[in-house]
């Protein structure tokens, strides 16, 4: 029995050795991607003096209870679709061997670590840039996006077009709620996408997308367009403040009502002006991440399946009025944010045609992936 466990160790190890290549080769062209993004990080910020701006481990205190409680999220998850929509007859032993077979495997558990790992790197150099975007490039934008709201809507402001329709307090901090929901909504889509094993093209394409997006978009573009928002108008122009009429509103709102905005916003304030790189700050409005990240969400629901193509496009629709109601962003960063989005979606799946791993693995209509 000895002789064949000994014979069966070498086996077993070269079989993990070819599993743990297979995940590092379809995580290849991530890979690729985020050492570029890496070495743009150590590159821009000395153009400028700014070395001391990067940090890579932004997030690893927060990760450990990130984690948690989105393994516990997941779990839930996964019992509630399983009970809800396929409902078996043996409800245990259909979980047991979703477990084994599925999430309990070196492909998934390992490209889960790898891709969590990797995504926590790249929202580190992501804020670390963010912080450094005044400095390179100090807002300059603003009173152009402002002049650009007013011609596409008519010489009004976008926020007093909306204010009418949704300017009643319980409607405020449904929107809010929904605003500050869509931290929770990125981290559980990012951690059921590292986890899943269903589709590997369509994952590859988010994560490729979320990559593209937040650098080239939330970087890049938001370096280009250097702007601070509404919330900050009169601060970054020295100009009288257009946006008082709505602020006078949202602060009568939060006396009674949940609408941490304000708040956050004279935090990001006070963190821009102390210049320090710490985790979830900088100030940025042009492109909007919240609604170029809720429409990537949009694009991958769509793929997997109608129901939840339906949900994630009312998520993105609230956030959209949410970042001109709320007072962070004009419209157009939001109407940017989408036309710059899309065509990076489109650009993921272009390079993953490229590659032979995944050339073959057509994209999947709603109806099948359901």
């Amino acid at each position: 029995m000895a002789f064949i466990q000994s014979l069966s160790r070498p086996v077993l190890t070269s079989r993990l050795a070819a599993e743990l290549r297979l995940v590092l080769r379809r995580h290849a062209l991530f890979l690729a991607g985020l050492a570029l993004f890496l070495a743009a990080g150590q590159i821009v910020p000395r153009l400028y003096g700014l070395e001391d701006y990067i940090r890579l481990s932004l997030y690893r205190d927060a990760l450990p209870a990130m984690l948690i409680l989105y393994l516990i999220c997941f779990v839930l998850g996964h019992l509630l679709f399983v009970m809800l929509v396929k409902r078996p007859k043996r409800l245990i032993a259909h979980l047991a061997r979703d477990y084994r077979e599925r999430f309990l495997t070196v492909e998934c558990l390992a490209g889960a670590a790898l891709m969590i790992l990797m995504v926590t790197v790249m929202f580190s150099v992501f804020t670390s840039f963010k912080v450094m975007i005044p400095l390179i490039q100090p807002f300059a934008w603003d009173q152009a996006f402002l002049e650009w709201d007013l011609a596409l809507h008519g010489g009004v402001a976008p926020w007093e077009l909306l204010q009418p329709v949704i300017g009643f307090p319980a409607v405020t901090e449904v929107i809010s709620f929904n605003y500050q929901f869509w931290i929770l909504v990125l981290n559980a889509i990012l951690f059921w996408q590292a986890f899943s094993t269903a589709d590997p093209r369509l994952r590859m394409q988010f994560f490729l997308s979320t990559l593209l997006v937040w650098s080239l978009v939330g970087n890049l573009a938001a370096t280009l367009l250097s702007s601070a928002g509404p919330c900050y108008y009169p601060l970054v122009t020295g100009q009288p403040d257009p946006y008082l009429p709505l602020f006078d509103y949202l602060r009568m709102v939060g006396q009674d009502h949940y609408l941490p905005q304000l708040g956050l916003q004279a935090m990001l304030w006070e963190g821009y002006q102390s210049g320090e790189v710490e985790l979830a700050r900088g100030i940025s409005a042009m492109p909007s991440m919240h609604v170029a990240s809720a429409f990537l969400f949009l694009l991958l629901g769509w793929r997997v399946n109608r129901w939840l193509g339906w949900l994630l496009t009312g998520f993105f629709l609230l956030v959209l009025i949410g970042s001109v109601h709320l007072g962070w962003h004009y419209a157009v960063d939001g109407y940017l944010a989408v036309a710059l989005t899309w065509p990076l979606w489109w650009l993921a799946g272009r390079l993953l045609d490229l590659d032979p791993l995944f050339r073959e693995a057509k994209p999947q209509e709603p109806a099948a992936a359901a």
